[in-house]
């Protein structure tokens, strides 16, 4: 399975030191050239460039698929070119991402997603990090979960069999 991640789940897990989670979940995970530049860009967060600039090589940076897909024309290009790619891999793909448009476009083209939540409580359940802490930190960075939401990941944590 390839797994796709756009910027802002890379920003979401460097501001709270989990880049690490996506080797450990994944094995590998693939970016466009322009989530690549959005994350050196200088706006982003300082140990996110940092991890752009030495590269480790279970991240593969690929050239943009162009044009992107029509359904992604109201995104952000970082967005749109995810999902473009995601799109051409759509039978053994995994995309990452956390705003909710382009979430609602990827559903909607029947793409298999999960966003910073997500992948937090998969690393969770897989005994590789404490949800509470975790969550605590995300929400530190001023990423919005309502309390609804977490508690419905508590939940889902909690039906979980333990890691063998």
């Amino acid at each position: 399975m390839i797994v796709i991640s756009d910027n802002s789940v890379l920003s979401c897990l460097a501001e709270i030191g989990e880049l690490d989670l996506l080797l450990r979940l994944y094995g590998e995970v693939v970016v466009t050239e322009t989530i690549r530049l959005e994350a050196v860009h200088h706006g982003a967060p300082e140990s996110l460039k940092s991890f752009f600039l030495s590269k480790p090589d279970w991240v593969s940076v690929i050239p943009d698929q162009t044009p992107y897909l029509e359904e992604t024309a109201a995104l952000d290009a970082g967005e749109a070119s995810a999902i473009t790619l995601a799109w051409q891999y759509r039978a053994s793909c995994l995309l990452i991402l956390d705003e909710k448009r382009g979430r609602r476009v990827a559903s909607a083209l029947g793409l298999e997603i999960t966003g910073t939540a997500g992948l937090l409580l998969d690393a969770a359940a897989e005994g590789l990090i404490d949800f509470e802490d975790a969550i605590r930190r995300l929400a530190a960075t001023g990423f919005r979960l309502s309390d609804r939401i977490v508690e419905t990941l508590r939940q889902s944590l909690a039906n979980r069999p333990p890691p063998a």
